[in-house]
């Protein structure tokens, strides 16, 4: 219960984007959100079907269209998600049968309901951009996601999750966890700038990932980034000052070592997956959006098709 409140307490923070200041010595520099969903993709309300991150920046900076100091800043993030199976009004287990058969199309993985907050740590150093945070989650019908995903399929008229998908999701657990990212962001032209890096995550699931971004026609090293969890693509907390478009793409490779989003009886996780984004970012005045797609390769053995997930935000600075 006291976690709940604290969920409680953040969501409410995370509503007002210039609500609630810290000490005078420490200011808010900036938030950052990004909404992620398979409506905006491949349009099969699966798997990855849906999350949504935001975060809030605080430093002793002021807000900068740079940002080169060694000063860290502290980002608080809450993050949610909902992981669906294929067929939500499915009514009968088939996971065995199916591997009994030989049939891979029956088996699939199990609801999962997912929240965490979280508390990170950005700063550069020696040519090089860090991100350490430690996060607390929630898995399983606690979240009260499921019903949350209920009541906007009945108003739009979409299946909801049967009494099977409901007994047979991944049960509740508390989950702490911990992320380390480490990057270099260089420039390669004028209007071209790319940006390598590698990850360490424990917690829900344990993975090493390794990949690349670019951005064009805008300078992606200049703005402070996080990345999205599920999509990998960049929400920024301190916008450029100046308008204009920026172009991105990116690539990651990752090596999945455990997982407690992936369960069932027949259900054998993938040791490798990849991600393929592509984004825009248009700001103009106080106003900054995005969009981009990202494809999800398979994250399971048993099936042999990946995910197209589209992510948007719109956000104005105060």
């Amino acid at each position: 219960m006291v976690f709940l409140k604290f969920l409680l307490v953040g969501l409410c923070f995370f509503a007002f984007p210039h609500g609630i200041q810290a000490k005078e010595k420490t200011k808010l520099l900036g938030y950052g959100l990004l909404f992620t969903n398979d409506f905006f993709g491949d349009g099969r309300d699966r798997w990855r079907t849906g999350s949504l991150v935001s975060s809030r920046v605080f430093g002793r900076s002021e807000m900068t269209r740079t940002w080169r100091r060694r000063e860290a800043l502290n980002e608080l993030r809450l993050f949610s998600q909902i992981i669906a199976p294929s067929d939500l009004s499915r009514n009968s287990d088939s996971s065995d049968a199916g591997e009994k058969a030989g049939l891979m199309e029956d088996i699939d993985r199990a609801y999962v309901g997912h929240l965490s907050i979280g508390l990170h740590r950005h700063f550069q150093a020696g040519g090089l951009a860090y991100n350490f945070g430690v996060d607390a989650s929630l898995l399983g019908p606690q979240t009260g996601l499921m019903g949350l995903q209920q009541t906007v399929h009945s108003e739009l008229g979409q299946p909801f999750p049967s009494d099977f998908v409901r007994n047979t999701q991944v049960s509740n657990k508390f989950v702490l966890g911990s992320l380390t990212e480490v990057a270099h962001p260089s420039p390669l032209s004028p209007s071209t700038n790319i940006r390598p890096f590698a990850e360490v995550q424990t917690g829900v699931e344990d993975l090493i990932r390794i990949g690349v971004d670019v951005g064009l026609f805008g300078d992606l090293s200049e703005a402070l980034l996080a990345r999205a969890p599920v999509s990998g693509q960049h929400y920024s907390f301190i916008d450029r000052a100046e308008e204009g478009f920026l172009l991105s793409a990116g690539v990651d490779l990752t090596r999945v070592i455990g997982s407690l989003i992936l369960s069932g009886n027949a259900l054998r996780a993938s040791k490798y997956r990849a991600r393929t984004r592509v984004g825009l970012n248009y700001v103009k005045g106080r106003w900054s959006n995005f969009i981009g797609w990202t494809y999800l390769s398979p994250e399971f053995e048993q099936r042999h098709t990946g995910q197209l997930l589209g992510s948007v935000f719109i956000k104005a600075r105060f």
